[in-house]
C-alpha cells in the first residue's frame, strides 16, 4: 500500500472530509506529506501562525488551552482520523490551542497553498466542506451556551 493510498484510507474517515468523493479526497491525499512525533513532542502551539491541517494517521495527541487565569486546560484527545489546524487553510488568525503528542504519532499535512489550489480547481470541494464547517460552529455555540455566561 502506498503512503497515498494510507493518506486517502484515513482521510476516508476524517469527519472534515465525509462529503468529499473518493476522487476529491485522492487529490487532496496526493499533496499532502506526512510527519511522525514522539510522544511529548508539541506539534502545533496555541498563539503560533499556521497553514497547515493536520490529520492523525497512527498514533495520538492531546489538546489543551491556556485559560484566563494562565493554567493549561486539557480539552480532549485525538486518535486515527483526529485532525486540527483546519482553520489554518482559511484564514491566517493564530492558532487555538496546543497539541502534544500522548503517543508516538503520525500525521498527514496538507498545506493552504495546495488545499486553496484544489478549492480553485474543483470548487465542489468549498461547497462540500460548507455542511461540516457549519455544524462544527453550531455544535461549539451549543456548548458555549451550555456553559453559561463568562464570569467577569
Amino acid at each position: 500500500m502506498s503512503a497515498s493510498t494510507a493518506i486517502e484510507d484515513v482521510f476516508a474517515a476524517v469527519p472534515l472530509f465525509k462529503r468529499l468523493s473518493a476522487r476529491q479526497r485522492s487529490r487532496l491525499a496526493r499533496h499532502a506529506t506526512t510527519r511522525t512525533y514522539q510522544a511529548g513532542d508539541v506539534i502545533i502551539r496555541e498563539g503560533d501562525t499556521g497553514m497547515t491541517l493536520y490529520v492523525i494517521l497512527t498514533g495520538a495527541a492531546r489538546v489543551t488551552r491556556r485559560s484566563a487565569e494562565g493554567h493549561t486546560v486539557s480539552l480532549h484527545e485525538m486518535g486515527p482520523a483526529g485532525f486540527f489546524g483546519e482553520m489554518g487553510l482559511l484564514d491566517d488568525v493564530v492558532r487555538s490551542a496546543t497539541i502534544t503528542a500522548s503517543a508516538p504519532v503520525e500525521c498527514a499535512l496538507l498545506g493552504r497553498w495546495d488545499f486553496q489550489r484544489e478549492l480553485r480547481d474543483d470548487p465542489a470541494i468549498a461547497l462540500a466542506l460548507l455542511p461540516i464547517l457549519t455544524e462544527r460552529i453550531r455544535d461549539l455555540e451549543a456548548r458555549l451556551s451550555k456553559a453559561g455566561p463568562p464570569t467577569p
